[in-house]
């Protein structure tokens, strides 16, 4: 009897060992708190089966695609964060789709990405933004503003959308980075000339030395003076430095700034002494131009870094009203409704269509009634082979999720989807879920886990 204690080897298993077989040890009966650590392992794992068992993430996926916002986007992914953990949150998020169905198409404008995540905590660590990044970052900016100003005047024309006030209310910017970057640069994502003139003026004035020291290498050209000396006919641009080709063996008699030589050393590109002092000033001014435009763009940067805590939360608050919108279209493109949403468990569909289905084939799909909750507490479905059985069984999971993310569903008018803080299922062979276990020791597993998790 000793011999079989968990741990231990018989003389037979012994003998097996020897043999080079497999040997499987007695085990001890585990403990209610190894039971209870496994089946919470594998409840989160059939929590994500179950997700993938319904299709959620393929509904997800087409949620993903009508948002605009990058910030939006990445909230999609966040399946925590995406749905709602109270049955007041579930409709509150219906609400804010509600309220979009009354705005006008201009009200709520947005048809870029805001995806300026980065640029902000580049500034947060001191870097100066190139000017390509703060443009975008005016420009999200604008756009920010622009949708709280869509969603005041919605208001006040009489338009009932309390719930997107008070989300549009977040977007709040200081005086500095408003002052820093509206208006800031133009159309091609160059500084403004309105905003800075002394801009304007400095590359007029760059402009006009250009001008002047072409007139001057024509004037020089023309005359033949270097004509003999010269190795190549006309002039060479080097960096915005007119220059001549000299053959080296003439460079004394030219004089001038020497500024490159060919491969060879046989021809020298110098500078005639009639341009030096157009040279210098280009060169000046260009260099004054560089270090103004760096002074503007760390200023914006700075501007960014003292505001980047405040353009965080106007960014979550633009994306929770992208994402409230994309949930809208997501539901126009089921054919979705807005269903009641109540804590009892009730489930009631009068045309319920598989969203999956809906977005996969258009509105050719066939509806159905559904019930559940009200005078019975669960629902058995018979029937042949791929007579649709399984489509039923997923249209009410889902359903059931589509309500927690506010999602419109297709379940006709008058639905009713309460909310349901957990959502399992047991679709298909539940064995890669639970190792080493037949398939219908598999299915008895899960559902002790289903029943003891709801």
């Amino acid at each position: 009897a000793a011999s079989m204690r968990a741990g231990t080897l018989c003389a037979r298993q012994q003998r097996s060992l020897q043999r080079g077989r497999k040997v499987w040890k007695v085990a001890a009966a585990a403990t209610d708190d190894e039971v209870d650590a496994q089946d919470a392992q594998l409840a989160e794992s059939l929590a994500q089966r179950t997700l993938e068992a319904l299709d959620f993430d393929f509904v997800i996926q087409k949620l993903r695609g009508n948002c605009y916002t990058k910030m939006a986007q990445e909230m999609c992914g966040n399946y925590a964060n995406l749905m709602a953990n109270t049955a007041e949150e579930a409709r509150e998020l219906y609400r804010e789709v509600q309220e979009l169905t009354l705005l006008e198409d201009d009200d709520v404008s947005l048809a870029e990405p805001l995806d300026i995540v980065g640029p902000i905590e580049e500034a947060k660590r001191g870097v100066v933004l190139e000017q390509p990044q703060l443009a975008q970052v005016a420009r999200s900016i604008e756009l920010m503003l622009k949708m709280r100003t869509g969603l005041v005047n919605a208001s006040d024309r009489g338009v009932a959308i309390p719930h997107l006030l008070d989300i549009s209310g977040e977007m709040d910017l200081p005086e500095e980075i408003l002052d820093a970057l509206l208006g800031s640069f133009d159309e091609a994502g160059e500084l403004s000339d309105k905003k800075y003139p002394e801009i304007v003026l400095m590359r007029r004035r760059i402009q006009e030395i250009e001008r002047e020291g072409l007139a001057k290498m024509r004037e020089i050209l023309s005359s033949g003076r270097y004509r003999k000396m010269m190795a190549d006919d006309g002039y060479v641009q080097y960096g915005g430095t007119l220059t001549l080709a000299i053959k080296a063996s003439e460079i004394g008699k030219v004089g001038g700034n020497i500024i490159d030589e060919s491969r060879s050393g046989r021809m020298v590109y110098v500078e005639p002494p009639e341009l030096a002092g157009n040279g210098a000033e280009l060169k000046a001014t260009q260099t004054e131009l560089k270090f103004k435009i760096r002074r503007i763009l760390g200023q914006m940067s700075l501007a960014i870094t003292h505001a980047a805590d405040p353009m965080m939360v106007c960014l979550k608050a633009c994306a929770r009203i992208d994402l409230a919108r994309a949930r809208l279209f997501l539901g126009e493109d089921m054919e979705g409704d807005i269903p009641e949403v109540g804590e009892e468990g009730v489930i009631i569909a009068r045309r319920a269509r598989n969203p999956c289905l809906l977005l996969r084939r258009g509105n050719r799909v066939v509806g159905y009634r559904l019930e559940l909750g009200t005078w019975c507490q669960g629902l058995i479905l018979s029937g042949p082979n791929a007579g649709g059985k399984t489509v039923v069984l997923k249209t009410l999971g889902l359903f059931a999720l589509l309500a927690r993310c506010g999602i419109p569903v297709p379940a006709g008018e008058g639905a009713r989807v309460d909310f349901f803080s957990v959502v399992l299922a047991e679709v298909g062979d539940m064995q890669t879920i639970v190792e080493d276990l037949s398939t219908y020791s598999a299915h008895l597993v899960a559902a002790r886990i289903i029943l003891r998790q709801t």
